[in-house]
């Protein structure tokens, strides 16, 4: 095949090409050398190597295909391939010259042409002026080389045989013959209308092509030394030029298709002809010995299964029988007798006789025999012809295989591929086809015997294996052709035959290619393969609705395909299983130009490469086109959506190829040649249009989707205009020629007209929706496709005609509305400028519109816009000069709700800060307007959930006065008014601000605000505070701005005040005092507190708690909650260089939260409390708080107070009250962090009244004190006022919180510790006086814990504390087993921690903590530390000895390593994150906006090549190739020449066989014996015998009494009996006879089949063998194997049909070959007869004793010597062989 040797041409080509690139360099400056020569007279007749040609440019021709063509002939095909794959214009191969004078203005376009294959001859007699000038910008002349009308600016020469580039250079062609060229070029303005791409008259010589021509020929030597002669030229003008001007700006036109084929060659489709031609001659193989053994195998198939058949209808028959052989009758007699009652009672007995049907035993006995013999005979030999048939076709198949060294090398001996010798690969490939072919016909046939099928698929996978190994493309495209001939279903079985590898294989693309073409062409000739499945006769389908009879039907309702012929089709699944075994993910990888290791460097590819891509893609795209026509029907939805999915695919791949290249070159210049980036770009440009127009016209097959999905970002925005405007010409049937004669002024001149929009509206209602979504989808796509060079116009049409059919057009609004918004939504995503033109359109439609506006505006990603002065302007004269009510007030606050009111990405405001101000004017200008009558308290602006505006006016039904509340107080929230709006957060800069903050009432712009402060607004408060000096100065907020607050707080907008807090509060840390002091300010945060704790104040005399409830909040405390957040936020702040630190903060916020009398019993300011303890700790700032904590603690004890107050508390404790606490109860389980502050803080207490100290020494003095007799003790010791409680010594306190603190607060290992600390402490001789008695009371060493927990009540609290030791660590060991998840926010320590050393984690952290918790147990239960006589060295190490040697020694460092920093720091991040996320609004993408790709972006576009390439599934592998043994030992050639040898052989093989008939004859006597035996038993097993019963009968009785006694009567009768011992016998002969059945039934074994095949082989080979050379050795071992094999028959062997048939056929022919007519045998044979008369029928036909005249008599007498009664029939037999008369003639005759 021509194809097969391609890549070598194009091997020859590249080396050419190098070749000529060497030679160029040498070329260059010869070149250069001078820029103008003259040619003297003498001269003229030389060859001119560069010629000044004029055209005119209306005659300029387009060089065709056939032109081409002709260019070529006369070259011989090694001239053709051996030139370069592309042409390179001026800067690579050949140069051309042109004149680069300014052009004349009006003048011709004269382009100057080198053509050095052109020699015309110039006459003497003219004069010739010729100017050549080299040009110094190459660029420039390859610009003005492009011509319109066709001229194409480059093209590649491919494998062509053209040096000059054929639709680069314009070529000029004039005969040497015609007079017209005697008159020469002459340099005028006027030019012969036959001078263009083609003379007029053609070329009389052949076109030589020279590899490479210099551009100047050197002259010979006598000219170059000769001084130029004058030329005579015609003087010019001043107004004259000599050549025309050059057009400024030269359209580029794409190649045409024929022209593309030149750089890509392959007429793939053309050839599908020619391989059905080929495939065609070898398809059809009836006639094949091959085809003949296979028909054979079906038929023996066919007879076994019907003889199967046979057999379950006789037993079927046996069992009807069976069940006729007995009749079962109900009989009864009557019965009476006299009962107790003396009445006379009657009843009845009923009983079965059974009777034998004689006719049923008869007919089973037929039914036993005739099955038997059906089953020995019938059956036995059909299942031994079938093996023996099957083995025959694997015999051949084997030989076939055997047969050739290729073959053989491959299949046989598995050497990988078999190294092709070509002069033996055709034959023995044909054959191999041929039986392939035969297998494949027998596919295509309807079979219901499953074993056959399956064996042809076995024996097709063996064959097609080899071939896949040894064949080439063309034998694969065998391959194909016959599975697209197959029956519907070929997928399940064919795949792998197809099998396709692109990379590393010379002829891999042209496999694909031309596969894929057949794919994709109609499959000729499939209704004559498939003849033998049409169905014989179709039934007639009733008319009924229940019939059953579907009919496919398209979208339209018409039927899509004629039942008739339907069953010829392939499935759906077939085609795309087929499909995907094309690897096109390795055709892309060559196409991109991948290296051999899978490298992608799209920055090496060169122009004519790139060039090339876009003619392979078009060939791609074309092939898919037309599956797209062959596969026009509904059945094939799927698999055109995978075409098109191809087909976007392929422009995805070359357009993300493409972004790459145009990357890499941008300004490259010279590195552009032969094609400029404008050339490129309009071939990419064709590539893509005639892609769109092959899947545009594929309508209604859901294939449109991929357009929308098509790279439409890397097209030329002229294409674009272009594509738009077909797409609205859809309906039309010539887009075709529309396309080509369309220019994109014009597409945007109409696409602009009114009138145009109107038939779009036709237009998209004759199609069905799919299709008019998928192609507003594709407008959508196109507008938002390009980032730069955006042309505004374009995405301006676009997003108005997509709003008017969604939202203006009555006919098409309420199918598209939803649609329309989403693509609105992803169009501004990429373009926000536009919805400014939205807005415009809105504004102008909006009667018509209405609400939907409201839903197309949310959906419309407002956020990224940033609207001008006029916009804000519109929406200001909407918002206050509408109603509430109307569209347009609704519209500018959804607009207005929309906007980004915070940071952009370069922390700055995304929208001015002016901006912000005015809208918060014009809020509350509204506000005012429609609200001001009706105050909205914050309880019920703050109740509704946090939802959008257009949800709560649409969903939730409110009244439009609650929206708009909501709304306004929502969105003032969002402004950023207040200085502190831009420079509290962290990372974000302080954006400058008005040095001088305006004061309310200076500026008259506050003027609504002032009037709103005065009428007492809650939002006017608000705005004051923000915006004004209120809010700005220390003293105006002191004088003017703590009553604004408080008018906030009352009216119960606490969200608000929140804010207010975090703008004003950053400003008074420095400076506490200010508020601290002020009670007007503490009141006012009290009462926000109570106001969010559920129960507000001035409402529950009104209304009950739970009613309170719903109209405060959502959930309990969210404001404080949102207060907490914001005071973490400013601490996080406060920590930064440059800011007030943290424990100003701090510090402000404890005192101002403990000033209220009892504060530690508010929830609110516990919850508060505890985030400022947690912070404090985290920042290790816990002593500002505990000096402020313990100061108010010893307040609360009596320091420092009156003594009547002092009385007072202590009547009151003495009452029986515990001593105050801040933490009130023993312990507090949800103020952890509090409680730890708190107990921190009592123990200094503790420790500085030396109260601890002295209740220890008392204990230890006394051993009989009590806890509480020594705090007694130790209060007069120290004469200390007041005391604790007992219960408030802090080894109860720490006791108790440790056991409430959940099991995963990081403070609990702490907790613990501090108990132990307090439990294991040793009190030493520090006691002064009572040193003395410490070492006989209590040793040195012991430890004073368990003192304190000798009552009952404290042994129960050391027994819970052993419990809850356990569940800790049994927690901390479930937790080390659970996987880590990484949470928000963890990925490192705040920078104040960044010193300390590294944290455990978890789950590290969870086994070091269950290792803790195990050693306080052993802490806690161990009694030696009490006693003191423990050596803490000596303890095991599970004790952790050093951690309890610094418990014992009262070291106080806590044990950081056990806590979880990264949760504690993650915690806080979470709650500064809630301030953050509540204060910077996060604009996250609607679900609708999905993520646009931007398809210029290189390195995106590499990502998604490599990805894309990712995603492709691999194709099935091919199939394995399986070793192909012998099925039948070979017989040697040595055999046949040795007696003993070949006797030996036939006898191992003749033994099994034997074996067989006798395992056959044993198995049909069992069965006629146990069929006999059976027959025998029936009649046994039921019998009718006399039997005796006693029946009891009653008779009703009387007086509602029971009969007084049953009379009893004996009944004798005759009835059924069955026999059980007979039942378990005839069981027992069944299940044999099943069993027997069963395995006579069973196919003969292998080797049985394999001994007759292989006997038959030898006696083959034998007879073969002595056919060709009768030699007496050869006929020795005949005789002796005839004899040998009619020695082992046998009855046996004669009842058993397989060996029956075996031996007859074996005798037959050994027979006739070799002892029919032998005169030596004569004898032997009969005496072998007369021996065993059963052989006389087999060998009487052998016995021929006319061949032996001399011995006849002898023979004659010992015939009649052995007749006798009983061998009559075989004398008479062996009589009628001889003819006496004759015999004894020749006899008589003889010498």
């Amino acid at each position: 095949m021509a194809e097969a040797v391609k890549p070598q041409r194009r091997a020859k080509a590249k080396a050419s090409r190098t070749k000529t690139k060497e030679k160029k360099k040498y070329e260059t400056p010869q070149r250069e050398e001078s820029s103008e020569v003259s040619l003297p007279k003498t001269s003229r007749e030389q060859e001119i190597p560069s010629l000044a040609c004029e055209f005119k440019g209306d005659h300029l021709k387009v060089v065709t295909d056939s032109q081409l063509q002709d260019d070529a002939s006369g070259q011989n095909e090694s001239e053709m391939f051996d030139v370069p794959l592309t042409s390179l214009t001026i800067s690579n191969e050949e140069s051309l010259t042109c004149n680069t004078e300014p052009p004349k203005e009006g003048g011709e376009a004269r382009p100057c042409v080198g053509d050095s294959a052109v020699t015309p001859k110039v006459h003497p007699g003219d004069n010739v002026g010729t100017k050549v000038e080299t040009p110094k910008n190459f660029t420039e002349v390859e610009e003005n080389m492009s011509v319109q009308g066709g001229l194409s600016e480059s093209a590649p020469q491919s494998n062509f045989s053209y040096t000059q580039p054929a639709m680069e250079n314009i070529q000029v062609r004039e005969t040497q013959n015609s007079k017209e060229d005697k008159q020469g070029l002459v340099c005028s303005s006027e030019v012969p209308q036959n001078v263009g791409l083609q003379s007029s008259c053609p070329a009389k010589h052949g076109f030589q092509t020279p590899r490479v021509k210099k551009l100047y020929p050197q002259l010979p030597a006598e000219i170059a030394g000769e001084a130029p002669a004058l030329v005579a030229v015609k003087p010019l003008l001043r107004s004259e030029r000599l050549y025309p001007e050059l057009p400024s700006q030269l359209e580029l036109v794409p190649f045409t298709k024929e022209q593309l084929k030149i750089l890509e060659p392959g007429s793939w489709l053309e050839n599908v002809e020619s391989y059905l031609e080929e495939f065609d001659s070898m398809a059809h193989q009836d006639r094949h010995e091959f085809y003949e053994l296979l028909l054979n195998y079906s038929r023996c198939r066919k007879q076994l299964l019907l003889a199967e058949a046979e057999l379950l209808t006789l037993t079927s028959d046996c069992q009807n029988a069976k069940s006729r052989l007995w009749q079962f009758k109900e009989e009864q007699m009557s019965v009476q007798g006299i009962c107790a009652d003396q009445v006379k009672v009657f009843s009845y007995h009923r009983y079965q006789r059974v009777e034998m049907n004689e006719n049923a035993l008869v007919e089973l006995k037929k039914l036993f025999d005739a099955k038997s013999e059906h089953l020995h005979q019938t059956l036995a030999l059909h299942s031994y012809t079938s093996v023996l048939s099957r083995l025959q076709v694997e015999s051949y198949i084997y030989a076939l295989l055997s047969s050739s060294a290729v073959l053989r090398s491959s299949a046989i001996h598995q050497q990988g591929r078999a190294s092709k010798q070509t002069e033996s690969i055709p034959s023995d490939l044909c054959q191999l086809k041929e039986c392939i072919s035969v297998l494949f016909m027998f596919t295509r046939r309807v079979n219901e015997d499953t074993q056959f099928h399956d064996d042809i698929l076995l024996w097709l996978q063996k064959l097609v294996s080899v071939l896949q190994r040894v064949g080439c493309p063309g034998d694969h495209l065998f391959l194909l052709n016959h599975i697209l001939r197959c029956p519907a279903g070929v997928s399940k079985w064919a795949v792998p035959f197809i099998q396709i590898k692109v990379l590393h294989n010379p002829s891999g693309v042209f496999h694909f290619m031309q596969s894929l073409a057949l794919l994709m062409s109609p499959v000729k000739n499939r209704a004559e393969f498939m003849c033998h499945m049409k169905p014989s006769e179709r039934k007639p389908s009733s008319s009924g609705p229940g019939s059953g009879t579907w009919t496919l039907v398209d979208e339209g309702g018409e039927e899509d395909e004629d039942p008739e012929t339907s069953w010829i089709l392939l499935n759906e699944d077939d085609l795309v299983t087929i499909l995907a075994q094309f690897p096109f993910h390795e055709l892309f990888q060559h196409l991109l130009g991948f290296k051999a290791k899978g490298d992608y460097l799209p920055e090496t590819t060169r122009p004519q490469e790139m060039m090339k891509i876009f003619a392979f893609a078009n060939s791609l795209v074309e092939l898919l086109a037309v599956g797209l026509e062959t596969f026009n029907r509904a059945r094939y939805r799927q698999f055109v959506k995978r075409i098109g999915y191809m087909i976007r695919m392929t422009l995805g791949y070359v357009s993300d190829h493409w972004a790459q290249y145009v990357s890499h070159n941008q300004g490259s210049g010279l590195a552009q040649q032969p094609y400029s980036m404008e050339k490129l770009q309009v071939e990419f440009d064709e590539l893509f249009l005639r892609a769109v127009l092959h899947v545009l016209k594929a309508k209604r097959l859901g294939i449109w989707l991929f357009m929308s999905e098509m790279p439409f970002g890397t097209l030329s925005v002229q294409m674009l205009w272009k594509l738009f405007y077909l797409m609205h010409q859809v309906e039309s049937e010539n887009l075709q020629q529309l396309s080509s004669s369309l220019q994109p002024a014009q597409c945007k001149q109409q696409l602009q007209d009114p009138e145009h929009f109107t038939n779009f509206e036709k237009c998209l209602s004759s199609m069905n929706s799919s299709e008019e979504i998928c192609l507003l989808t594709t407008f959508a796509q196109m507008a938002q496709a390009r980032r730069t060079n955006v042309d505004e116009d374009f995405i301006k049409i676009i997003v108005l005609e997509i709003y008017e059919v969604s939202y203006v057009t009555l006919s098409t609004r309420e199918t598209f509305s939803k649609v329309g918004r989403e693509l609105l939504g992803t169009i501004t995503a990429v373009h926000p400028e536009i919805i400014s033109v939205l807005l415009d359109r809105v504004q102008e439609t909006i009667d018509q519109v209405g609400m939907v506006s409201l839903y197309l505006f949310k959906e419309l990603p407002l956020y990224l816009w940033q609207p001008s002065a006029s916009e804000i302007a519109v929406i200001r004269d909407w918002l206050l000069n509408y109603n509430l009510t109307v569209v347009k007030n609704k519209l500018a606050c959804v607009i207005l709700e929309g906007l980004n009111w915070g940071f952009a990405k370069q922390a700055t405001l995304h929208l001015d800060q002016a901006v912000h101000a005015e809208v918060a004017l014009m809020v509350l200008e509204a506000y005012q307007k429609y609200l001001a009558q009706k105050p909205y308290a914050g309880i019920l602006s703050e109740s509704m959930k946090q939802v959008s505006y257009l949800a709560s006016i649409v969903r939730y039904g409110e009244t439009p006065e609650t929206s708009f509340n909501q709304w306004a107080w929502n969105l003032i929230l969002r402004l950023k008014l207040h200085k502190n709006d831009y420079g509290i957060q962290p990372n974000c800069p302080a954006v400058p601000f008005s040095v001088t903050v305006p004061d309310m009432t200076e500026s008259p712009t506050f003027h609504p605000l002032l009037k709103a402060v005065k009428a007492g607004m809650p939002i006017g408060c608000y705005l004051a505070l923000s915006m004004t000096a209120v809010g700005h100065s220390i003293e105006k907020f002191c004088a003017e701005g703590i009553p604004l607050l408080g008018i906030l707080v009352q009216s119960r907008h606490l969200r608000t005040v929140v804010h207010v807090l975090d703008k004003i509060l950053p400003l008074f840390y420095p400076c506490q005092y200010y508020l601290l002091k002020n009670e007007q300010f503490l009141s006012h945060l009290l009462l926000f507190l109570h106001l969010d704790s559920g129960v507000p104040q001035g409402v529950t005399q009104q209304v009950t708690h739970k009613v309170a409830q719903h109209l405060t909040g959502a959930s309990h405390g969210d404001n404080v909650k949102l207060l907490n957040s914001m005071i973490q936020a400013h601490i996080s702040v406060s920590t930064q260089p440059n800011e007030v630190g943290p424990v100003a903060v701090l510090e402000f916020w404890v005192q101002a939260l403990i000033s209220q009398h009892l504060w530690y019993r508010e929830q609110p300011i516990l919850f508060l409390m505890d985030h400022l303890c947690k912070a404090a700790f985290q920042l290790m700032q816990e002593d500002c708080i505990q000096k402020l904590l313990y100061q108010q603690h010893k307040n609360a004890l009596g320091y420092h107070c009156d003594r009547s107050l002092l009385s007072s508390l202590v009547s009151w404790i003495v009452a029986g009250n515990i001593t105050p606490s801040f933490v009130e109860g023993l312990a507090t389980p949800t103020q952890v962090w509090f409680a730890w502050t708190v107990l921190n803080m009592e123990s200094i207490f503790e420790e500085d009244s030396q109260l601890r100290r002295v209740i220890e020494g008392e204990l230890v003095i006394n051993s009989a004190f009590t806890p509480d007799q020594a705090l007694k003790k130790a209060q007069t010791q120290l004469k200390l006022p007041i005391v604790p409680s007992l219960q408030r010594l802090l080894i109860y306190r720490w006791a108790h919180q440790a056991l409430v603190t959940p099991s995963d607060h990081p403070l609990l290992p702490l907790i613990w510790q501090k108990f132990f600390l307090l439990y294991l402490h040793r009190p030493g001789p520090q006691y002064g006086y009572a040193a003395q008695y410490c070492r006989f009371l209590l040793p040195i060493d012991g430890c004073i814990g368990r003192r304190f927990f000798q009552s009952p009540a404290h042994i129960n609290l050391l027994k819970e504390m052993k419990r809850r030791l356990t569940e800790v660590a049994d927690f901390h060991h479930a937790a080390s087993k659970a996987l880590r998840v990484p949470a928000e926010g963890s990925e490192g320590l705040p920078e104040s921690h960044s010193g300390t050393p590294g944290y455990l984690t978890s789950p590290e952290l969870h086994k070091e903590l269950v290792r803790l918790f195990n050693v306080y147990i052993l802490w806690l239960e161990d009694e030696n530390f009490q006693k003191g006589d423990t050596y803490i060295p000596s303890l095991p190490k599970h004790y952790d000895i050093h951690r309890l040697a610094k418990v014992m020694q009262n070291q106080q460092d806590l044990w950081m390593e056990y806590l979880n920093m990264e949760r504690i720091y993650h915690e806080f991040q979470e709650t500064v994150g809630l301030w953050t996320q509540a204060k910077l609004e996060s604009h996250s993408t609607p679900c609708s906006l999905s993520v646009q790709l931007d398809f210029t972006d290189p390195l995106l576009a590499k990502e998604r090549v490599l990805s894309n390439l990712r995603k492709h599934e691999a194709p099935q592998p091919p199939l394995a190739l399986h070793p192909t043994k012998p099925p039948v030992p070979v017989i040697s050639s040595a055999v046949l020449l040795s007696q003993k040898d070949a006797t030996q052989l036939v006898c191992t093989d003749l033994n099994l066989l034997q074996q067989q008939a006798r395992t056959a004859a044993l198995r049909e006597s069992q069965q006629v014996a146990l069929d006999g035996e059976l027959l025998d038993t029936m009649p046994k097993q039921y019998v009718n015998r006399e039997e005796q019963t006693t029946l009891h009968l009653e008779c009703r009785g009387s007086s509602g009494k029971k009969c007084q006694g049953a009379a009893v009567v004996t009944v004798q009768f005759e009835g059924m009996h069955k026999n059980e011992a007979i039942s378990q016998q005839l069981h027992v002969l069944r299940k044999e006879v099943k069993q027997l059945q069963a395995e006579a039934a069973k196919p003969p074994s292998l080797n049985i089949v394999e001994a007759a095949v292989h006997a038959e082989n030898l006696i083959t080979a034998l007879v073969n063998a002595y056919k060709l050379q009768p030699t007496p050795g050869i006929q020795k071992v005949g005789i002796s194997l005839f004899f040998t094999i009619v020695d082992y028959v046998s009855d046996e062997t004669q009842r058993h049909p397989p060996t029956r048939q075996f031996f007859t056929s074996c005798i037959e022919i050994l027979g006739q070959v070799f002892i029919s007519g032998i005169k030596s045998e004569c004898r032997k044979v009969l005496e072998t007869i007369l021996k065993n008369s059963r052989l006389c029928s087999l060998l009487s036909p052998f016995f021929t004793p006319n061949a032996a005249p001399a011995e006849f008599i002898q023979l004659y007498e010992q015939v009649v010597k052995f007749l006798s009664e009983d061998n009559s029939d075989m004398i008479f037999m062996l009589l009628t062989k001889a003819s006496g008369v004759h015999s004894l003639g020749t006899y008589c005759l003889g010498p």
